[in-house]
């Protein structure tokens, strides 16, 4: 008999365009489980390493002078005591690891699996639904203003352009393709024209015709 799939839908999404929203409303109902900070939690668990070491550096690429400053010792013989630096681990085997967790979370149960590559991680899977959300730069900035509460525009810009440099250069390094490439998904959705609501249903659409063709397949 053959093994029934599970469905996985990864969500890749820009800062503020809502996409952490509609990835937790679309588990909700779909009632499938949600996972996010759980990848976070367990790689953090596996590598022996505090959360808060990890958290800062996750859905990006280290630059050179943080890989230097993080394999140094710091000051010279005469120097008073500097504790020894936090364990480190290199991006390759952050993103190993929260691979192999995403992996087995596929292989479990149905859920959505937002960031992290996924849709690149589990391109094999032949229950992935890969969506990426977005939305113009204008749409993006009054929202984190709003939810981030950012009192300066110039801030909530930069924060935001950041962000997309960071999640573009962690995609290319490890997946090898463009982060924004429409290529790369089942469905793009830009929120500023879809609204919240209709992102969500038009996921669950996906998600149900995508079902339907593996269970198709599976009986045939």
């Amino acid at each position: 008999m053959e093994k029934t799939h599970n469905i996985v839908i990864t969500v890749s999404r820009q800062l503020a365009s809502g996409g952490t929203y509609i990835a937790h409303a679309v588990a909700k109902k779909l009632g499938v489980k949600y996972v996010d900070t759980e990848i976070l939690y367990k790689a953090a668990t596996f590598l022996g390493v505090d959360v808060r070491e990890l958290e800062v550096r996750e859905e990006r690429v280290s630059g050179f002078i943080e890989n230097i400053l993080r394999t140094c010792t710091f000051g010279s013989p005469e120097a008073a005591y500097v504790p020894p630096p936090i364990k480190y681990v290199n991006d390759a085997d952050l993103f190993e690891v929260e691979s192999r967790i995403m992996r087995e979370i596929a292989a479990n149960c149905n859920a959505v699996i937002v960031g992290r590559a996924g849709f690149h991680v589990l391109k094999d899977d032949p229950g992935l639904v890969k969506v990426f959300i977005h939305a113009p730069l204008n749409f993006r900035i009054k929202r984190i203003m709003k939810t981030h509460r950012f009192t300066d525009i110039d801030e909530a810009r930069s924060a935001i352009e950041e962000s997309d440099r960071m999640k573009a250069r962690f995609i290319r390094n490890f997946a090898g393709v463009e982060w924004t490439d429409a290529r790369n998904y089942h469905l793009c959705i830009d929120t500023s024209a879809t609204g919240f609501e209709e992102a969500i249903d038009m996921m669950i659409k996906l998600v149900a015709r995508i079902k339907h063709n593996l269970e198709l397949k599976q009986g045939g």
